[in-house]
């Protein structure tokens, strides 16, 4: 879960409550049928309506003991992040390589070794020959290499470390569509942004490929005064491709705008079918939703989301969604001689 816009994403989280009055979850309860399964780093996966919604490990099996005997077993999680943060890389000068091919090299070290789910992206960036030191953090560095790539690094739902290039996000098609009208999945609370939490309009960029890169905007500067984003440890094979990156930044984030950046909703409120659409949104899923006002103009507001965090609360006889969001991109794609936006031919275009 992640409340980006440009933040990583970061582990997910799950505490699960079992009433274990019998004991069945004990660790020392030789009698048990899961003795001697009640371990840290047990896997666990939790279903709503068979779709699945968390995969992780317990990181801690918590007993509370009650006079009464009405005891409580809370199993703490976290998903597979937690593993690649506690590894480290030997040293090592991997070849230049599109940021898809890197994430899946370090995954191969021996030292890493990784033996979960993946589904990696080609990416657009390059990145440089750069030479990793010894005992790099895994995870560190892999956040690193998305970072180069302005890319989606996460763990899905059902447990797959996935990887997702910028363009993965170009021309979004919704999966589904929240409002208050009845046409669409209905939500209980709406957040919305309009700041300078995202704005930032005077863009440092820099990898060991040579100098520092500016990217400005002069009338956003003039209007709301120079707000600096840096980001100097990229990994990218050229400065061209550096400068690509923060123009794409300054494109993004050079004025304000406002953004619907969460919403929750009642699963038990809606049809099954609904139920389903709302369970199978994950991370980077795209969504629409329309506020609807009751005066002034316009009388409505539509906007594409990509989901950054997603949150469950399950208490019986209830389930709450809550859903965290960021912009789709909306900039330009077509840069003639780009590195980052794409590269034709003048001659092939025709008007």
């Amino acid at each position: 879960m992640s409340s980006r816009q440009l933040d990583q994403f970061n582990a997910g989280t799950a505490t699960i409550a079992f009433y274990n009055a019998t004991q069945v979850l004990n660790p020392n309860n030789t009698s048990s049928p899961y003795y001697p399964g009640v371990v840290p780093r047990c896997p666990v996966q939790v279903l709503a309506n068979g779709i699945p919604i968390y995969t992780g490990l317990i990181k801690d099996w918590n007993l509370d003991y009650e006079i009464s005997n009405q005891d409580m077993m809370y199993a703490v999680c976290s998903d597979q992040f937690t593993v690649l943060a506690n590894q480290e890389l030997n040293a090592v000068t991997p070849s230049a390589q599109a940021t898809g091919a890197r994430i899946n090299a370090i995954l191969d070290l021996p030292e890493i070794t990784y033996a979960g789910a993946r589904s990696i992206d080609a990416g657009s960036s390059t990145l440089g020959a750069y030479a990793i030191a010894q005992d790099t953090n895994c995870l560190n560095y892999l956040q690193q290499v998305n970072t180069s790539e302005q890319g989606y690094l996460f763990m899905s739902a059902n447990g797959t470390l996935t990887f997702k290039g910028r363009s993965s996000v170009l021309n979004p098609v919704a999966g589904a569509t929240f409002n208050t009208t009845g046409t669409g999945l209905p939500y209980q609370t709406l957040i919305n942004q309009y700041g300078d939490e995202l704005l930032y309009n005077y863009i440092v960029t820099q990898s060991p490929a040579g100098a520092a890169q500016t990217a400005s905007n002069t009338t956003s500067i003039n209007t709301y005064q120079s707000q600096n984003y840096n980001l100097l440890n990229l990994l990218n094979s050229t400065t061209t491709e550096v400068a690509g990156l923060g123009n794409y930044l300054l494109g993004k984030y050079q004025n304000p705008v406002l953004r619907f950046t969460g919403l929750s909703t009642q699963l038990s409120a809606l049809t099954s079918a609904n139920q389903n659409i709302a369970l199978n949104l994950d991370l980077t899923s795209i969504c629409t939703v329309i506020k609807t006002f009751i005066a002034g103009t316009p009388t409505s507001e539509t906007q594409p989301l990509i989901v950054s965090g997603v949150s469950h609360n399950i208490t019986p006889g209830s389930h709450i969604i809550s859903y965290t969001f960021e912009s789709t991109d909306q900039n330009q794609y077509l840069t003639l001689n780009d590195t980052i936006f794409g590269t034709l031919d003048n001659n092939l275009l025709s008007f």
